[in-house]
């Protein structure tokens, strides 16, 4: 009989161990008590398993991948389970947030948070067609250089307000994307903050395994031929990546040379 019972393979297993042999160990002892005593053990051997029930649930509710063991999450297709497909109203945000740091841009090139945002009527009229098409040719790029397919605009389970534009599985790497496009060869460092907020709020609720084969890739379409900005802008991604405690990989591509790499006219 011994032979067929199974290692311990997970904190669960612990726990129900833990628990029953607290029970049984507790039960054997009680008639051994003095009967002053008995009466506030028996209080005990009560409460210590509601208490227990509890924290589990707690537990379950704010970290619920703690119990579970490595093992489990060896396989790296469990990442592309962790989300879903991202809802239409989150992706129009982002671009609208794509469009606002353009604006601060165009509107104040010296600057990276003016108090007005002067240009952004204008620039709503092409700059949204124009990062989408940024965005299909970046990942477009990315899918080839490091022969992965994407899954697109996806939202992590539990997470509505935050949305990806693309996660892949590379070989001993789980990759999500984020692509920017500007044509000043500029991003403002507010918005770039708020990007690696939302990705460290991701972050937080991943399984140390995962976090560990985890890298974050931003990148940027810049439709300016100054390789000066292009050089600037990838120190100012890497500084602020440099603040937060996850994987980043900076790519930097010219708008122009990705559109005559895909034969766009």
């Amino acid at each position: 009989m011994i032979e067929k019972v199974s290692h311990v393979k997970n904190p669960l297993t612990v726990i129900a161990i833990f628990a029953g042999l607290a029970e049984v160990s507790g039960t054997v002892v009680l008639p051994f008590l003095e009967k002053d005593t008995q009466q506030t053990y028996v209080w005990f051997l009560m409460a210590f398993p509601c208490l227990l029930v509890l924290l589990f649930f707690i537990t379950l509710l704010v970290k619920h991948y703690v119990l579970y063991a490595p093992s489990d999450f060896r396989d790296d297709k469990l990442f592309a389970d962790l989300f879903v497909r991202g809802s239409g109203a989150v992706r129009v945000q982002k671009l609208e947030e794509e469009i606002a740091a353009e604006a601060v841009s165009e509107a104040s090139p010296q600057q990276d948070t003016p108090e007005t945002i002067l240009a952004k009527d204008v620039l709503k009229r092409d700059v949204r067609a124009t990062a989408l098409l940024a965005e299909e040719l970046v990942l477009a790029k990315l899918s080839k250089d490091l022969g992965v397919q994407f899954d697109r605009n996806v939202t992590p389970r539990g997470q509505p307000n935050i949305m990806f534009d693309a996660v892949a599985i590379a070989p001993g790497r789980t990759l999500a994307i984020e692509v920017k496009f500007t044509r000043q060869g500029m991003y403002p460092r507010e918005f770039l903050a708020r990007t690696f907020d939302r990705v460290q709020s991701f972050i937080a609720t991943l399984p140390e395994e995962l976090r560990r084969n985890f890298q974050f890739v931003f990148a940027v379409a810049a439709d300016t031929e100054v390789p000066e900005r292009l050089d600037m802008l990838k120190s100012r991604i890497t500084r602020v990546a440099a603040d937060y405690p996850f994987n980043t990989r900076v790519e930097i591509y010219n708008f122009s040379e990705l559109e005559k790499e895909f034969n766009v006219k």
